[in-house]
């Protein structure tokens, strides 16, 4: 099996069992992961994830910034990660979490990982003929162009298979929109085996925007009160 996927999973794992302690740990980094998000943790250059992400999770869609209420925890602190090692290509990120320490990231993604958040509205109306496209796109594939369904992968209603891969639904369009990008051109490369970069390079422009609209017009979930 290909190493950087047996890491991939290992880290999952060991994360999943770090997480998975007492009750009081696991409160105690909900309750600092809040801190975090509410006022940063002190350190130079790091700011309030809030600022962009909002205490609830929801993103700002005016800006790309992605909704991470309720994304897994095991997702949340790999990316993070990701940023802060620079295997994921963020220049705004990277300088808000190169001084988050482990415990930080933990406690940010645990927070994250537990809350809810409604929908916000995407800043631009969507294109029922790029939504529909989208649509076919998410759930045949386009197998002429060995693309296969988005939903193999992300969920038949986009909300993912955790702890490998991120819900998508409700996702605003900017953030889709800018990942496919940066996945087509290399910018990011932290997906397993290279899949999401295959997949990205070989949509059209077209075929990323459709997909973007398709997704973003999807109900998210944990998108309740808590």
């Amino acid at each position: 099996m290909n190493k950087k996927l047996v890491s991939f999973f290992l880290f999952s794992f060991l994360t999943g069992m770090f997480s998975s302690g007492s009750p009081a740990l696991a409160g105690d980094l909900y309750s600092w992961g809040k801190h975090i998000a509410e006022a940063g943790n002190g350190m130079p250059g790091n700011t309030a994830c809030m600022e962009c992400h909002r205490l609830k999770g929801g993103g700002m869609p005016s800006i790309g910034a992605p909704r991470i209420a309720g994304q897994t925890l095991q997702y949340i602190q790999r990316e993070i990660t990701e940023v802060q090692k620079g295997a994921r290509y963020g220049p705004v990120m990277a300088g808000v979490v190169q001084n988050l320490s482990p415990k930080d990231i933990l406690a940010v993604a645990t927070y994250y990982s537990k809350v809810h958040s409604p929908k916000l509205r995407d800043t631009e109306t969507l294109s029922p003929e790029r939504v529909s496209l989208g649509k076919q796109i998410a759930h045949q594939g386009l197998w002429k162009k060995n693309i296969p369904a988005c939903v193999v992968c992300h969920g038949a209603d986009g909300y993912g298979v955790p702890p490998l891969f991120p819900y998508i639904a409700g996702q605003n369009r900017t953030y889709l929109m800018r990942q496919l990008i940066a996945y087509a051109f290399l910018e990011r490369k932290d997906d397993p085996q290279g899949l999401m970069r295959g997949i990205a390079k070989r949509l059209s422009p077209q075929e990323r925007k459709a997909v973007a609209e398709y997704f973003s017009s999807l109900k998210p979930p944990y998108s309740g009160s808590r």
